[in-house]
């Protein structure tokens, strides 16, 4: 940002010389003056005096003479106008509480030492873009009235622009810094562009306020990197930003979104940080342990690399991971408990009082779930699609999944089975495709149809996760995502296939071995109906009499009887008595339990039994088996 200057001001009368005429009835460059027109030309100065040094060469202990002849009343240089654009001075320049009533130029200035500003006052801005100061640069206390621009200079030990009011732009682009860069308890009301700094030392932006948009692209510090207790509230860019030590946030707050796509990690990150939009480390690299606390209501690792694990410990926030590379143990977990800082005071969240704190992923795809770890995560929203050893992700704590529309299927008295279902299958059910009847309370179709993943990539899916499940010995957790990989399953064939009709009769018996009142409930209407067919048809009229038959020889001797039982004769009259129902009920039950009645019975009778025998223990060893997978525990 360029800041305007007196345009035509004449050049030295002195030939080949470039430097600014001295000005007040001198047209020769301060440099050229002899002393005689020098003490002349000082004495015609005063308070507000419009200092013009473009291009000049001033001597050791000249600046201090000028400053001297601007001086008030109240021993304060009250300088008007000031330009050291371009100008070489041996030594440092000290201008420090002075005061300028308007702008200040020091475009490309070379100092031998030092730039010293501390407590000056600028009514305009301040241009001190491609200065040279090898012992540093430092406006503590200065207050700058437009903008203050140090772009593109070379600084050697340090940069300090402290408890400094900044009512413009503050510019540090392309700087180069031999030492630390200290800004701290700043308040800058315009955009702050920081961006390609290249600092020996740390960087300290802590304790600021930055009223507009901050930029630190492709920023490099071979040291700390501090934001600590400041607060931002514009849009924060960190794109590219390199840290070698540690990134220090503790209690800062932005409250716009805050990228930090492809930035370079080689530490920590230190504190908990306060995020009232989004944040997103799109391609970031983490190359240490890190311990990332925030609350944010949006967090992006699309692409971040963890190249040694991480723990993520974040609040309110719905969270991409999808592309992340986990080449360590990384957990993602949602804190339950406000922050607290070093001194255990906690972080104030009150800018987010009615947002739910739970943390909701959204998407996984393309991540080795192998070293993924989530701990009181709402699944719900998630997408599996793409991401591989599903089968070792680790699920702790209270982990929440889908859940399949509540009330009746249409106009039918069936309703949908409780079970935990993922974001995939919720969207397959919801497409267009299917009929209004059985997608009706799936929620909204997805925009494109073809991002919802097929029954076969579903079933996949369902049954990696009911095997980690089963790994984490949790038969209970397991049978939903079991239920979810048969019922992938069952859409997978077609009407025209035997396995098709054997899965729905499994479905429709006992939800796939895991529904026990499904089980028992037909079990019951089983038997129900061979007691109305047993008194129906099964049981004969009376029970068949013995008879015995034989004859006795003439001359007496042994005699041989032959017994016969006459057949069953089917029943007439009355049925459905209470008799009948008691010897009914005797046949039933000894038929769930595979053992025969041993009582009489007509040819239909026996038929019944027979199709009992079968059916009914079937039913009731499935209604067991879904007691024990619902109540069996990981020995």
């Amino acid at each position: 940002m360029r800041l305007p200057i007196v345009a035509g001001w004449p050049a030295c009368t002195v030939m080949n010389c470039e430097a600014d005429q001295a000005g007040y009835g001198e047209d020769k460059c301060v440099t050229h003056l002899s002393e005689g027109e020098l003490g002349g030309w000082l004495s015609r100065l005063g308070p507000e005096a419009e200092i013009h040094l473009a291009r000049t060469q001033l001597a050791k202990g000249t600046l201090d003479q000028i400053k001297g002849a601007v001086t008030g009343q109240d021993d304060v240089p009250q300088f008007g106008y000031l330009s050291l654009r371009r100008a070489e001075i041996e030594g440092g320049v000290d201008l420090c509480y002075s005061r300028f009533s308007k702008e200040v130029d020091l475009y490309g200035l070379k100092v031998s030492k030092y730039l010293d500003f501390e407590g000056v006052q600028v009514s305009g801005g301040l241009d001190a873009n491609f200065i040279e100061a090898p012992q540093g640069v430092d406006f503590y206390r200065a207050k700058i009235g437009g903008s203050l621009n140090l772009e593109g200079s070379k600084v050697g030990e340090q940069v300090r622009v402290a408890r400094c009011d900044i009512d413009g732009s503050f510019l540090l682009r392309g700087c180069q810094v031999s030492g630390n860069v200290e800004c701290y308890e700043v308040k800058v009301s315009g955009p702050a562009y920081l961006s390609n700094m290249q600092v020996v030392g740390d960087i300290s932006f802590r304790n600021s306020s930055f009223s507009d948009g901050v930029q630190f692209f492709y920023t490099e510090t071979s040291g700390y990197f501090n934001v600590s207790d400041s607060e931002f509230s514009g849009f924060v860019e960190f794109e590219g930003l390199r840290i070698a030590h540690d990134l220090i946030w503790e209690r800062a707050s932005f409250r716009d979104d805050v990228t930090f796509d492809k930035a370079d990690l080689s530490g920590l990150v230190q504190g908990s940080c306060l995020f009232y939009k989004g944040v997103n480390f799109i391609r970031t690299i983490f190359r240490s342990a890190v311990i990332i606390q925030a609350c944010a209501r949006r967090v992006d690792f699309w692409g971040a690399r963890f190249e040694v694990g991480g723990t993520l410990l974040l609040r309110y926030a719905m969270v991409r991971m999808t592309g992340a590379i986990l080449a360590g143990p990384t957990s993602l977990v949602a804190f339950n408990r406000n922050f607290v800082d070093i001194f255990g005071d906690p972080m104030d969240e009150f800018v987010i009082p009615h947002e739910d704190p739970n943390v909701k992923l959204l998407d996984m795809g393309s991540v080795n779930a192998g070293n993924l770890t989530l701990v009181d995560i709402d699944l719900t929203p998630c997408r599996f699609a793409g991401a591989f050893n599903l089968d070792q992700l680790r699920l702790e704590g209270e982990w929440n999944f889908g859940t399949p529309p509540s009330g009746r299927v249409g106009i039918t008295p069936f309703t949908w089975a409780k079970r935990k279902i993922i974001e995939e299958e919720r969207q397959w059910r919801a497409l267009r495709s299917h009929p209004l009847v059985l997608r009706s309370g799936w929620g909204d179709p997805p925009d494109n149809p073809r991002d919802v993943p097929g029954v076969a990539a579903l079933m996949t899916t369902y049954r990696q996760l009911r095997k980690g499940r089963e790994d984490a010995k949790d038969e209970p957790g397991a049978n939903d995502f079991y239920y979810g990989e048969m019922e992938m399953r069952r859409h997978n064939q077609s009407w025209g296939k035997g396995e098709r009709w054997l899965l729905q009769f499994y479905w429709l018996l006992s939800g796939y071995g895991i529904r026990a009142s499904r089980a028992f409930g037909w079990l019951i209407i089983s038997m129900i109906l061979t007691i109305l067919l047993m008194m129906g048809f099964g049981l004969p009229q009376d029970s068949p009499k013995q008879e015995a038959a034989g004859t006795v020889p003439p001359g007496g001797g042994k005699v041989t009887f032959e017994i016969d039982k006459e057949d069953p004769r089917n029943p007439i009259g009355d049925r459905f008595t209470s008799k009948r129902f008691e010897r009914a009920l005797n046949v039933t039950l000894n038929s769930v339990v595979f053992h025969s009645s041993d009582q009489d019975l007509t040819t239909t009778g026996t038929y019944i039994e027979m199709a009992s025998r079968f059916s009914e223990p079937v039913l009731l060893g499935l209604g067991i088996l879904a007691i024990r997978g619902r109540l069996k525990r990981g020995s």
